[in-house]
């Protein structure tokens, strides 16, 4: 372990007030975790040292009113920051990490689909995880474990872009598609709606747009593309002058209304029936958790939904085709047939 990541392990170890910090525990807390056989109190002197000015560069005003940041109690056998809410590398506190987690629960209706919640858990649980209890004897594995999220976000590109479609400003964008032989493209667009997807290998984030040419001069549901953001190589502000036509009521989100998932075809939506095995788990499941908004229960065993049928429907049905039969379109039940036939087929 070098010296910097020293620091910051021990800068934690400040953070979670229920840990005893001396030389004696830190030695043993890098010995279990990080195979450091030797931490000499020499070593632990010199790194309280560094911290101390550390923190001295992070709050200037607070030690020349406070003096050291770092103290020493006699009576606990500790050395402590004299406040909860400074680090001497920058990181949230558990005060911070709970007030991020109210503003985004306050504030809800920015996300679709209840991701609000899920971000608000996540900080939560990444608090909690922070300020564990020193049990008399740890379990060697961590209690909480999280989605891996952004690998695939294209996530340097989220700034720029939503000051774009706030300020409705046309851009550039260079993208590739996924395939070793695809070649770059650039267009000239207008950004209008990021929209955040994880079904299966569509991961990530992507934007809507609608491209400018010179025939294009009003914006219209079924003119707009989506690009996935990690395929975008370059994007600018454009110099052209556009002068596209907007309707009051316009709401890009619509593209994705009658769509399951991410991608929108040039099809109609139709009307699915499909029907529920009497005595599987999704009878129960559906109710709280419908398919798509457009969702009814029919009866007990049957749904409708109103969808434009796509892959990502045929995925969805096909994922579920032991619980879940296709009733009507005929066109559909004849498709999930020949498919389910198929792959049969490959395990005769």
């Amino acid at each position: 372990m070098n010296t910097t990541d020293r620091l910051k392990e021990l800068n934690n170890l400040f953070l979670r007030k229920t840990f005893a910090l001396r030389a004696a525990t830190v030695s043993d807390y890098f010995s279990e975790h990080f195979d450091q056989v030797s931490y000499s109190e020499r070593s632990f002197s010199r790194d309280i040292k560094a911290l101390k000015e550390h923190l001295a560069e992070r709050y200037p005003s607070l030690e020349e009113t406070e003096g050291d940041l770092i103290r020493y109690s006699k009576s606990e056998n500790r050395f402590y920051y004299i406040r909860d809410d400074i680090s001497a590398f920058p990181s949230f506190s558990e005060k911070e990490l709970d007030q991020i987690a109210s503003i985004i629960d306050f504030n809800k209706h920015l996300f679709t689909g209840g991701n609000g919640n899920g971000i608000v858990n996540k900080l939560r649980a990444i608090s909690l995880e922070n300020n564990l209890m020193r049990h008399e004897e740890l379990a060697n594995w961590p209690a909480i474990e999280l989605i891996n999220e952004g690998d695939r976000s294209g996530s340097e590109h989220v700034k720029f872009l939503v000051d774009a479609i706030a300020g409705k400003k046309p851009i550039e964008i260079t993208h590739k598609g996924l395939t070793t032989t695809s070649s770059a493209k650039k267009i000239t667009a207008l950004p209008l709606l990021i929209k955040e997807y994880n079904n299966g290998w569509y991961t990530g984030w992507y934007l809507l747009f609608q491209e400018i040419t010179e025939s294009n001069t009003k914006i219209a549901l079924d003119q707009l593309r989506v690009f996935a953001l990690d395929r975008i190589e370059q994007v600018r502000i454009s110099s052209e002058r556009v002068n596209l036509r907007i309707h009051p009521e316009f709401q890009p989100a619509d593209f994705f209304k009658q769509s399951l998932g991410l991608f929108r075809g040039t099809q109609a939506a139709e009307k699915i029936l499909i029907q529920v095995r009497a005595d599987s788990w999704i009878l129960s499941y559906l109710p709280k958790y419908p398919i798509h908004p457009s969702q009814k229960q029919k009866d007990t065993f049957i749904f409708e939904l109103t969808l434009e049928i796509n892959q990502d429907v045929e995925h969805f049905l096909f994922r579920y085709a032991t619980e879940i039969q296709v009733i009507e379109p005929a066109e559909l039940r004849e498709k999930m047939r020949v498919n389910l036939a198929l792959a049969a087929s490959l395990y005769q």
